[in-house]
């Protein structure tokens, strides 16, 4: 309603009807689309990613050595793929959320649109469920999947909504205090769910907990802590090994690829031919890691024995660092920073 009573003033003054007075409140209204506009465009600049807890989950790993009680977040993947949907209005995604840094194990896949909400003076996000999940399984990779989309394939929950708005630096999003519910289908009780998030040019930090309708905890951390989820990077490049590893002869076979691509965030990919796919029995995994008793981030490249699950060695380098490598004679891999889209894998 504000932008069109600031379009009718706008059009009033130009004809010469407005007051000095009401052409200040036309000044006043136009700034304030634009920074809503501006502030908009930020969120979606810093949204549109893939974002991973890798480090939080591997330091609770750790911590919970010495601390037997305490509650480890779960490792998460989200792929959040701005993806048009003629259906709807404002601006859309397609989201897919994973545990354990596997694709396969998808426990979330939804329909985010964005909206101007201007009575309540947020970007509203709306969530919807697919009626079909196999349907639009991986729709970021099949786009014109959501150009034919139509609202009877969606469905979503009224008081569910999220409302983003900006504090100067950075986005908070929150939700009305338990107007977002369900019924239980195992216990049949009513279920209360309460968000809080926020989202950095680099981090988006997700404080999702349920209780029943007594109050009684279902999910989330019960210390209050969220899932610190860092924008990851993509990395592309070669890698290759002999067969049998550093004690194979000098002649043993190798196997190689030249398309690898992974991100930083904990991510590990088989060192495997990419022409017949025969393996090597070793991996490569980049991570961001603070290790405990330092202060000090590092960028890990590390080697990995696919039998024993466990680095047999690693390089370690500045966080910034575009482009990687490590050569063991019998093992060799390099990577760079992906030119383009660098926070998506697709």
């Amino acid at each position: 309603m504000k932008k069109i009573i600031a379009a009718l003033c706008v059009a009033a003054s130009l004809a010469g009807c407005a007051s000095q007075q009401g052409t200040s409140q036309v000044a006043a209204s136009a700034k304030e689309q634009d920074v809503d506009t501006i502030q908009e465009a930020l969120f979606h600049q810093w949204f549109a990613a893939e974002f991973d807890n890798h480090e939080q989950h591997w330091q609770d790993n750790i911590s919970k050595e010495n601390d037997p009680e305490l509650q480890v977040h779960e490792h998460i993947h989200h792929v959040f793929a701005p993806l048009a949907t003629p259906a709807l209005e404002g601006t859309t995604y397609f989201v897919k959320q994973y545990i354990n840094g596997d694709p396969s194990k998808v426990y979330r896949q939804r329909l985010y649109q964005f909206v101007q909400n201007e009575e309540k003076g947020a970007l509203q996000l709306n969530i919807y469920r697919f009626k079909d999940e196999v349907k639009y399984a991986d729709a970021h990779l099949h786009p014109e999947l959501y150009q034919t989309l139509t609202p009877d394939e969606i469905t979503t929950y009224p008081g569910c909504e999220v409302y983003w708005r900006y504090n100067g630096e950075y986005f908070d999003g929150t939700m009305g205090h338990n107007s977002c519910s369900i019924v239980s289908k195992r216990s049949g009780k009513k279920i209360f769910f309460n968000d809080t998030l926020r989202l950095t040019d680099n981090e988006i930090w997700i404080a999702d907990k349920a209780a029943d309708e007594e109050g009684n905890y279902v999910f989330g951390n019960k210390a209050g802590i969220p899932h610190k989820n860092r924008k990851v990077v993509y990395f592309t490049g070669w890698g290759g090994t002999r067969i049998g590893g550093k004690d194979a002869p000098d002649d043993a076979k190798w196997v190689f690829n030249r398309d690898l691509l992974m991100h930083n965030e904990g991510q590990i990919v088989a060192l495997q031919d990419a022409k017949t796919g025969e393996k090597s029995g070793y991996s490569i995994q980049l991570a961001l890691l603070t290790y405990q008793n330092t202060s000090d981030p590092i960028f890990k490249f590390g080697l990995i024995d696919d039998a024993s699950r466990k680095t047999i060695t690693y390089i370690w380098s500045d966080r910034t660092n575009p482009t990687t490598g490590m050569n063991l004679r019998w093992m060799q891999a390099g990577l760079k920073i992906k030119a383009t889209r660098p926070h998506f894998g697709f």
